[in-house]
């Protein structure tokens, strides 16, 4: 009885510890999720860390992020991470966190934060990117009737997606429920600068009058679904946007008055010079009128004595 007693004991104790280490393992494989263009926090501890060694940040195998050296406290950023990377060092000795800004789709992947406590060890990061999509949708193609809404008629309907990651799905609703074997033509599109995708999917269907489509863009990544909620041919201006317009215009228009002003004075200085041209002139021909008389008026004299 002892003896099953004690195997049972060790049964339970082996079965929560490796409980724990499957959820732990979970958690470590779950990472964290950074969004393209925005910044995100590698958690890295390293208490009772050597600060007279290496800290060395590191993308997968062979990338290197960044590397400080603690015995000239000199920090090194890896190619492509120039100022987009901080540690939180002279703050907090105990902290090797990375902050990582302007995330890029190329950032995605398994990093690696090397320190020296009493030997030469790592924690390990997963970063899982996204971004999110921009979604619209139009009738591009009316083969029965003109409408004047996008969401009746019949025709070619066409969703776009632009600008995610990683590569989400198009789905096509009607009222609410997802359409069965619809009659549609997809496009994905990869841009390899950026590493962001582009969807498109046509679809050919018969609307009733009154009933309402939509497109559902799916984005694993984010555990979002996006609707169409704009068209494709209308895109209102941005807040951003529209303040560089402001500015631009008022750019603009105070360059415009300088212009008018310098304008107006060089007017000004001509129309001044030519009218005191001409009283120059009219005055010389005055005076010469007026010496001509003289002169005859002299002769007429000379003659009469």
């Amino acid at each position: 009885m002892e003896k099953m007693e004690t195997y049972r004991t060790h049964f339970v104790m082996w079965t929560l510890l490796g409980l724990a280490a499957v959820f732990i393992s979970a958690s470590a494989l779950s990472g964290v999720k950074g969004i393209v263009k925005q910044k995100v926090l590698l958690h890295c501890p390293c208490v009772n860390r050597n600060v007279r060694k290496k800290v060395i940040w590191q993308l997968e195998e062979h990338t290197t992020v960044l590397s400080h050296d603690g015995s000239d406290n000199h920090t090194t950023m890896g190619k492509g991470y120039e100022n987009r990377v901080s540690l939180f060092l002279n703050e907090e000795k105990d902290n090797c966190s990375l902050l990582l800004s302007g995330i890029t789709v190329a950032d995605n992947g398994t990093y690696k934060c090397f320190f020296t406590a009493n030997a030469f060890v790592y924690e390990k990061v997963i970063l899982h990117v996204a971004a999110s999509y921009s979604v619209c949708m139009d009738l591009v193609s009316d083969q029965a009737s003109v409408c004047s809404r996008g969401g009746e008629g019949s025709g070619v309907y066409q969703c776009k997606a632009s600008g995610g990651y990683p590569e989400g799905q198009i789905h096509w609703e009607l009222e609410g429920h997802p359409l069965v074997n619809p009659s549609r033509r997809d496009v994905t599109h990869l841009d390899y600068f950026t590493g962001l995708y582009s969807l498109t999917s046509n679809l050919t269907i018969e609307l009733s009058e009154g009933e309402k489509l939509q497109c559902v863009v799916e984005n694993t990544a984010l555990a979002s679904n996006l609707t169409s909620n704009s068209s494709c041919n209308h895109k209102p201006m941005s807040m951003e946007s529209s303040g560089h317009y402001k500015v631009e215009v008022a750019a603009l228009v105070a360059v415009s008055l300088i212009v008018m002003f310098i304008v107006g004075v060089l007017l000004v200085f001509l129309l001044t010079r030519f009218c005191r041209h001409e009283r120059s002139t009219k005055q010389r021909d005055t005076e010469r009128q007026e010496s001509g008389v003289t002169r005859s008026f002299n002769v007429y004299e000379d003659d009469s004595a």
